[in-house]
C-alpha cells in the first residue's frame, strides 16, 4: 500500500502528489512532506505551532487551512488507489489531461459536500479558506 500510494513512480502518482502541491495556497502552513503515515493520519493533522507562538493562543484561525489539506491528501491518495486499480486490472492508461480533470472533479466535490454540510460560521470560514483560493484554480462544475 505504502508503494502504490507514496513511492511508486509511475506517472498518475507523481501526478496526482504535484496537483496537490501546487494548487495550495497557504505559505503560512507549508505543504508537508507526504508520506505513508501522513496518507493514513491526514484526518489528525494539526498546524505546526511557531517558536514565537504563545502556547494558550487558539489556532482558529488555520482551522479552514488544516481542513483545505486534509481534503487534499485523502482525495489525491484515494485518487491514486483508484486509477493504479483501473491500470492494473482493468489495464486502462490514464493520460494527463484525464489525471487533472479527475482530480480536479474529486477535489470540488469534496469542497462542495464539505461546504453543504457545515454551519453557517464554518461555511464562511471554508469558503474564505479554500473558495478564494481555489476558486481560482479549480474548475467550477
Amino acid at each position: 500500500m505504502e508503494h502504490i500510494l507514496i513511492h511508486c513512480r509511475c506517472r498518475p502518482t507523481r501526478l496526482v502528489w504535484n496537483l496537490a502541491r501546487a494548487n495550495w495556497p497557504h505559505g503560512e502552513l507549508p505543504w508537508p512532506d507526504i508520506d505513508f503515515g501522513t496518507v493514513l493520519g491526514c484526518g489528525c493533522l494539526t498546524p505546526p505551532r511557531a517558536d514565537n507562538q504563545d502556547e494558550n493562543r487558539s489556532n482558529t484561525h488555520l482551522k479552514g487551512p488544516v481542513r483545505l489539506l486534509q481534503i487534499l491528501i485523502s482525495e489525491s491518495a484515494f485518487l491514486i488507489w483508484v486509477l493504479r486499480r483501473e491500470r492494473v486490472i482493468q489495464e486502462k492508461e490514464h493520460n494527463d489531461h484525464e489525471i487533472k480533470a479527475r482530480w480536479l472533479r474529486a477535489i470540488n466535490t469534496r469542497l462542495r459536500r464539505q461546504n453543504n454540510s457545515n454551519t453557517n460560521k464554518t461555511k464562511q470560514r471554508v469558503y474564505q479558506t479554500c473558495g478564494r483560493h481555489l476558486g481560482t484554480c479549480l474548475v467550477n462544475t
